[in-house]
């Protein structure tokens, strides 16, 4: 095999992947948690928050958006060997997500006075949805910047760090759900609002975590350029441009479905949302592949290794489906009793099986194609990615 600044035997593919996609379970981990608990709380509170924490989402696409095109452009010059404009990417990426980070949290401010509240037919779920995304929004700031570091690490295959941050996170997240939520560990229950400040609380730490790393690993990092470096900019946005408003869609139309289902029932609501975390099984293994089929690329493209694209492109390929069946194989396997977790009346049992069985072809589905995408994705072809989307 040449020698390539990235491994892309099977071993190496999956010590880069791997930290992510723990990262992931944990993340997931959480959110079984938020549902069981807001659960006990009731379906306003389960459907309200789940509908906020998806327009939260949603908005922070453009922030995922962003943060893959530096992640894209930084192993490009990784595989290049240009450590100077590698920083110079990374250094300007924090920079845009400070800014991005604050234009959010003013948007995501203002539409919340009413606007996006009179989208939901429930004034119970309302009543619910707009205090916790009032909470949840000012988290854009230290998610934004977090982001734009763990992007950093990301294209050069860094990904412990990125674990790092993710545990952090998450466990945060975990404790303060436990203790908020239903007035545990000597605090007083504060329901669904302290799910948002469980969330909220947990990002601002995992970016003071992701700030001390990156100070011990990279201190040049923090250097404030003195002018803009439109050479970046210009790489960033013809990357990244495309890439935030393909994620937006995405996830936009995604978020719009659960406002329409909020309109049939509440239950319907609450196995939606169920049934979307249930989703995240696949995404456990799909995060972590996607970040390193597009760090892996975008690197070998950098160095010119051309020959060593398609295998590599197959070797994920196959992980990828490999991992999403294994991880999801209950969906079909042991629905109702999944479901039984979540519901007692046997009616509601049924339909949540029945929606898991619709699950798993949608997960072959997303498997198969998703690293493709992304291959396409690490390659440049974010246009390209955009129109497929």
């Amino acid at each position: 095999m040449s020698k390539t600044p990235i491994r892309t035997d099977i071993r190496g593919l999956i010590s880069i992947a791997l930290p992510i996609s723990i990262g992931t379970f944990v993340q997931f981990l959480v959110l079984l948690t938020d549902n069981y608990f807001l659960a006990r709380v009731g379906e306003s509170a389960i459907n309200g928050a789940g509908n906020a924490g998806l327009t939260y989402l949603t908005f922070g696409m453009l922030i995922f958006g962003s943060a893959t095109g530096i992640q894209i452009l930084v192993a490009r010059r990784h595989g290049e060997g240009n450590d100077e404009l590698q920083i110079r990417t990374g250094r300007t990426g924090w920079i845009l997500h400070t800014l991005l980070g604050i234009g959010l949290c003013v948007g995501v401010w203002a539409l919340n006075q009413g606007a996006l509240g009179s989208l939901i037919e429930s004034s119970d779920v309302r009543n619910v949805f707009e205090p916790y995304l009032g909470v949840r929004l000012w988290g854009c700031i230290p998610y934004g910047i977090t982001f734009a570091f763990t992007a950093y690490w990301t294209g050069l295959a860094r990904t412990r760090l990125l674990l790092a941050v993710s545990l952090t996170t998450a466990f945060t997240n975990l404790v303060l759900d436990y203790g908020l939520i239903e007035g545990n560990l000597g605090f007083e229950a504060m329901g669904h609002m302290g799910a948002a400040w469980a969330s909220l609380t947990a990002e601002s730490i995992g970016f003071v975590v992701a700030i001390a790393l990156m100070f011990k690993v990279e201190p040049r990092f923090f250097k404030l350029p003195r002018k803009l470096d439109l050479e970046v900019l210009n790489a960033w946005w013809k990357i990244s441009g495309p890439l935030m408003g393909q994620l937006m869609l995405t996830v936009g139309v995604w978020t719009s479905f659960f406002f329409f289902v909020e309109k049939v029932g509440s239950t319907q609501l609450k196995i939606s949302h169920i049934g979307r975390n249930a989703f995240m099984f696949a995404f456990i293994v799909t995060s972590g592949l996607g970040q390193t089929t597009r760090t892996v690329i975008s690197t070998l493209i950098g160095a010119k290794l051309y020959e060593e694209l398609v295998p590599t492109v197959k070797k994920l390929w196959l992980i990828n489906v490999i991992g999403c069946i294994i991880l999801t194989h209950g969906f079909i396997l042991y629905p109702e009793f999944i479901s039984s977790i979540f519901f007692d009346q046997t009616e509601h049992i049924d339909m949540m099986s029945k929606t898991f069985t619709t699950l798993f072809i949608a997960v072959l589905g997303y498997g198969s194609s998703h690293i493709l995408l992304t291959t396409l994705e690490g390659a440049g072809g974010t246009r390209r990615a955009f129109a497929v989307e």
